[in-house]
This record gives structure tokens, C-alpha cells and sequence, in this order.
């Protein structure tokens, strides 16, 4: 798979293809569905184009906290067999193309046939509709897949999440929730307890509800077992902004500065705020046993 990563006006292609487009945050099951579809067509070259940063994140010009970022999306773009990927700067000044500017844009790179969700739009404030795309090109309308009678999408897997329903996020997404996040410096309050822990710079990712986790950390190369915690810290060291710190069990290795992998397995329980110190260890403890009895 090629990848293209520039502005619009600089994407460079000859060959005709069948491409999807859209924003592709989590690339979950009807994602996958239009991108099987694009390749099920023999006759041209298979390519997706998405967006980066978020157009949210442009349009309304504050921090938008997604499921996948661009590496995610560049890595789960390559498990399809697809030629093209093209990711195109979302800026202003794309955003602001018209119909005709947005059709001429497609022509540009070869797009002989769109594969698309029956209620997709482009160009400036998405004025653009399937009738003005039929115009240029060969449309191929994919249903919507449905999940209890809801359209799968981006926005209802994070209701999942924010619920802490990994299992019905796992489903949607076909596999486990996972971010990146660097390790940083926090107030060292786990290891007074006996708990140590990685604080995580989550960067835009978005965060499951609040609460304790059963998660899988890769950290240089190794998958390790780990005990998460999500929330604002009310028994010790409240904290305003959400926090987001891993226990990782029988690990000792210094990894601050280390970008790992989190992989998130089991929701445990709420973030509780407790009397005191002693209850709260109280509490980790059987945390961890609780984490140590699903590891398989």
C-alpha cells in the first residue's frame, strides 16, 4: 500500500481507481464494510482517502479526542489489500472547496468509482450529495450494517465506551480498544502505596468511562499485564483534568519518556473515592487479584 500524505492540490494520480473517503476514526465494521466492497472490484486500482487532523478538531478549532490517530489508521489501512492511501491535510482552505472544487479534486486523481454510505457529504459544509457525484462517477451506494437496530458508527462506539462496555465496542471495532500514550512524570503517589505507576500522556485519544481496567501494555517489544485507572483521583491528589495511569504487574523497568501500546481488556469497577490511604490499598489489592484471575 502506497501512502500519500499531503495537501489536496499536491496528490498525484494516474491510474484509475475505486475509492472510499470519509474520516475513518476507528475504522470500525462498516468502515471495513466499504473498504470490501472497494476491493471487490477488479477492474481498477483500490484506495481510501481520509483526513488529518479531524476536521472537528479544524472546523471548530479546539483539541477533538478521537479513537484512532493517523499512525492507527496508516496501520490498520495495511491489514486490506488496498494500492492507495491517501491522507489529505485537512486545512482551511480544503475545507472550504466547493461541489464542483471537491468533483474536480477526485477527477484529478483518477477516481473512476466512489464506494459510499448512503448519506455521505463533502465539500464546504457538506453541501455536496451522492446526486452531484453521480454526475462524474460510477456510485456504488453500501447499506448501512446495523447493531441493535442503531447504525454503526464512530459516535455510537464511544457511547460504548463511555459506558464501559468493552465487549459491545470490541464487537463494532472487530477487535479490542487500544491507544498510544507517552509515559510521563505524575506525583508518584502509586508507588507510596506500593502501587507504581505509568502516567499516560493520551494525547487526543478518546478515553473509556471512568473507572478501573484489566489492560495489555507492549512496552519494547514485550506484552506485559496491567492494572489501569482512569479518572480525576478523589481519595489522593484530586486531579481536575481526566488522568489516565497503568500499574503494570512484576515490571520494575524504568520507561519514562517511552511511547507504549495500551490494550484494553476488562472494565472492573467505577473509580470509587475512599475514607483514607488504608482503604484505598485496601481496594488495590483486590484489584490486582481480580486482574491476575483473567489473565489467561
Amino acid at each position: 500500500m502506497k501512502i500519500i500524505n499531503t495537501t489536496f492540490n499536491l496528490i498525484q494520480n494516474s491510474e484509475p481507481i475505486t475509492l472510499t473517503m470519509g474520516n475513518f476514526d476507528g475504522l470500525h465494521l462498516g468502515h471495513q464494510q466499504l473498504i470490501e466492497r472497494v476491493l471487490s472490484y477488479d477492474d481498477t486500482k483500490h484506495a481510501i482517502l481520509t483526513f488529518d487532523p479531524h476536521p472537528s478538531s479544524v472546523l471548530r478549532k479546539q483539541p477533538f479526542n478521537t479513537l484512532t490517530q493517523k499512525s492507527d489508521k496508516i496501520e490498520l489501512f495495511s491489514r486490506f489489500s488496498l494500492d492507495y492511501a491517501f491522507i489529505v491535510d485537512f486545512d482551511l482552505a480544503f475545507s472550504q472547496l466547493s461541489i464542483q472544487e471537491f468533483i474536480d479534486f477526485l477527477r484529478q486523481i483518477s477516481v473512476k468509482r466512489l464506494v459510499i454510505g448512503r448519506d455521505a457529504r463533502f465539500a464546504y459544509r457538506g453541501e455536496g450529495t451522492i446526486t452531484d457525484l453521480k454526475k462524474y462517477f460510477i456510485v456504488d451506494i453500501v447499506d448501512d450494517m446495523l447493531y441493535n437496530h442503531t447504525r454503526v458508527s464512530t459516535t455510537y462506539i464511544k457511547d460504548f465506551l463511555g459506558n464501559g462496555d468493552l465487549g459491545s465496542a470490541r464487537k463494532l471495532l472487530n477487535r479490542h480498544y487500544s491507544i498510544k500514550g507517552s509515559v510521563i512524570h505524575g506525583n508518584h503517589i502509586g508507588h507510596k502505596l506500593g502501587f507504581p505507576t505509568a502516567n499516560i500522556d493520551y494525547d487526543h485519544y478518546f478515553l473509556p468511562q471512568n473507572g478501573v481496567y484489566y489492560v495489555r501494555v507492549f512496552v519494547d517489544g514485550l506484552w506485559y499485564h496491567g492494572m489501569a485507572n482512569i479518572g480525576n483521583n478523589p481519595t489522593l491528589n484530586y486531579s481536575f483534568e481526566k488522568r489516565f495511569e497503568i500499574h503494570i504487574l512484576d515490571f520494575k523497568q524504568d520507561i519514562y519518556g517511552k511511547k507504549i501500546d495500551i490494550v484494553f481488556f476488562h472494565y472492573l469497577r467505577h473509580e470509587l473515592k475512599f475514607k483514607n490511604k488504608k482503604e484505598l490499598i485496601e481496594q488495590l489489592k483486590k484489584d490486582e487479584l481480580a486482574v491476575r484471575k483473567l489473565i489467561i
